[in-house]
């Protein structure tokens, strides 16, 4: 069994036999061999006989040594990807509805909890007005200096 901690061909170790499978034809896809780490055999108990086959995680390895990196790179995008999609889905599973102000016409606007987070033109004077969603945080991001017209 390879060691996850000193063999730098892991790339990914996956919870389950699922996940295992599909990252490797994920990277296969992208023409990058890899392969599930043997984790040797099974355990049996001595008292029972039974097999312990319940691995509790599949380290992937990558067979070709120079494609390292860019298995890394391209498991860092898909992570970022997955990440986006569970946000859009937790957005798109919300219930209700959500009043946001147009900071042009200053009127008030009732759109659907799911629309939180977006952009949507304003029904009373068709300027664009943001969604606020209450899981963003924004109090890091530099918006720089105001527009003239802003002045």
């Amino acid at each position: 069994m390879a060691d996850t901690e000193t063999d730098p061909r892991i790339v990914f170790v996956a919870e389950n036999a699922r996940i295992a499978d599909a990252v490797i034809q994920l990277l296969g896809a992208s023409g990058v061999p890899a392969e599930l780490v043997d984790a040797g055999p099974p355990m049996s108990s001595a008292l029972t006989g039974m097999t312990d086959e319940a691995a509790t995680s599949f380290p992937i390895v990558v067979t070709d040594p120079t494609k390292v990196t860019a298995a890394r790179e391209l498991l860092a995008t898909a992570e970022t990807v997955s990440a986006v999609r569970a946000i859009r889905e937790k957005r798109e599973a919300r219930t209700g509805t959500v009043t946001a102000t147009c900071e042009d016409c200053g009127k008030p606007s009732v759109w659907p909890a799911a629309a939180m987070g977006t952009t949507e033109v304003c029904p009373h004077c068709a300027g664009y007005m943001d969604i606020p969603d209450p899981d963003d945080d924004w109090s890091n991001v530099d918006f720089g200096a105001a527009d003239e017209e802003d002045k």
